[in-house]
């Protein structure tokens, strides 16, 4: 069984670009999306996660919490390390941890081609689908 180990970041710690690199890498080069659009005003307040797996960075989340709720927002697994159930158990450890913390919703707007990844983790499709950057999405949700 494929470990996966996620560490706590925020904005201004120095390992964060680390997660600067991932969005690049996974975001900008692959699915073709801006440069300017892979940051924004949240960056400096929300919760971020790089991913490991006990020796690589495999990649990086990020949580906003919003009332008794939490969104999920770009999570992005490295290529080389897709597969191997990192994102399912980052979900997995994303919603103990604020579960504990007394959220009991998670919701996140998911790329509507990988939306089957989320439905695998639990969430259910909400609304209709839209774009954003370019690209068709769909809200998601799970009751905690």
């Amino acid at each position: 069984m494929v470990k996966t180990h996620l560490l706590k970041l925020d904005f201004n710690d120095k390992d964060f670009s680390h997660i600067r690199n991932i969005r690049k890498t996974v975001f900008h080069v692959e699915l073709g999306i801006s440069e300017s659009e892979l940051f924004d005003k949240y960056d400096e307040s929300c919760d971020h996660f790089l991913i490991f797996d006990g020796k690589n960075i495999v990649g990086s989340v990020r949580v906003i919490s919003i009332d008794e709720k939490i969104k999920i927002e770009r999570m992005a697994i490295l290529k080389n390390f897709r597969t191997k159930n990192h994102g399912k158990t980052c979900i997995s450890q994303i919603k103990e941890y604020y579960s504990t913390r007394g959220f009991s919703k998670i919701i996140l707007d998911s790329i509507y081609s990988v939306k089957k990844f989320y439905q695998k983790c639990g969430f259910i499709e909400e609304g209709m689908i839209f774009q954003r950057v370019g690209i068709d999405h769909i809200r998601m949700s799970l009751t905690l």
